[in-house]
């Protein structure tokens, strides 16, 4: 199965969408937007140092290091299926602010593969190497899973502001270090074992690391479909449909439109350890 690719073009939205959550945060803007061109409106300058300042990475940075980020900072926002960037495209660095980024494998320029989902709080764009680029067999692109905003920064010029100042590498390392462990982990849920425990695994990885709790539920909701949760594990709609039946009888989940409610994550943990 492959993620359903949209034929919506790229674009930069600046205006347009809804206002973003952000675990944890109170992101919400105040205020008018207006428009000018491709500057960053005052109001969005406050929801990105909001942003970044939620990642461990960005947290303790002092005013002025911050203060040159935001200067050359963007927010993006975008519809599903829109493509947010790609390898081939300029060296940015991007950090989520609400919705998923479904990373992509693109071989001879057509198939396309889903290789992970990245949610709120994640930033990616540092392990990009251009000494290699002309040498590889593929590329990276990422399109949104849902409605998605994202902070663009040029790469550059956020090293820059790291090199400029060492000190502030120690917690961007830490937090680098985190996420690379965070999808590794991830990846083996989705790609060992049998579809029984890839499923469960990859619910119960992605139910910690996004899931959050709205009004009076008790459980961890995920805005994921069944078709979006396909193409992540490879299979067809159908064989989730079945899967996610099987663990929504044992109390471990429930299954509305476009969301995934993880009830119980023991019980969904111990299935994933006792399937095959």
């Amino acid at each position: 199965a492959a993620w359903p690719a949209s034929s919506i073009t790229s674009q930069r939205r600046q205006r347009q969408g809804h206002l973003p959550h952000f675990p944890n945060g109170n992101l919400s803007m105040n205020g008018s937007e207006q428009a000018t061109g491709a500057t960053i409106f005052s109001d969005d300058l406050v929801l990105v140092e909001r942003a970044l300042r939620l990642t461990p990475g960005f947290a303790m940075w002092p005013s002025a290091a911050m203060q040159q980020v935001l200067a050359i900072s963007t927010l993006g926002r975008y519809s599903r299926g829109e493509i947010i960037a790609s390898e081939e495209g300029p060296k940015e660095i991007l950090a989520v602010v609400s919705g998923y980024i479904v990373v992509e494998r693109v071989q001879a320029a057509v198939h396309r593969s889903v290789v992970a989902l990245l949610g709120p709080g994640y930033v990616l764009g540092f392990t990009r190497s251009p000494e290699d680029e002309d040498e590889a067999s593929h590329h990276y692109c990422f399109r949104a899973l849902n409605d998605t905003v994202v902070v663009h920064m040029p790469a550059a010029q956020v090293l820059k502001v790291l090199d400029d100042d060492p000190v502030l590498w120690r917690d961007m390392a830490k937090m680098l270090l985190k996420q690379v462990r965070q999808v590794f982990e991830l990846l083996l849920s989705q790609g060992i074992g049998s579809f029984q425990r890839r499923i469960a695994a990859t619910i119960e990885r992605l139910a910690l690391l996004y899931g959050r709790k709205v009004g009076g539920e008790t459980g961890l909701c995920l805005r994921l479909t069944q078709e979006d949760l396909a193409a992540l594990l490879q299979v067809t709609r159908q064989s989730v449909n079945k899967e996610l039946a099987q663990l929504a009888a044992c109390g471990a989940i429930s299954v509305s439109y476009k969301v995934i409610t993880v009830l119980d994550i023991d019980a969904l943990k111990k299935r994933a350890m006792q399937a095959p």
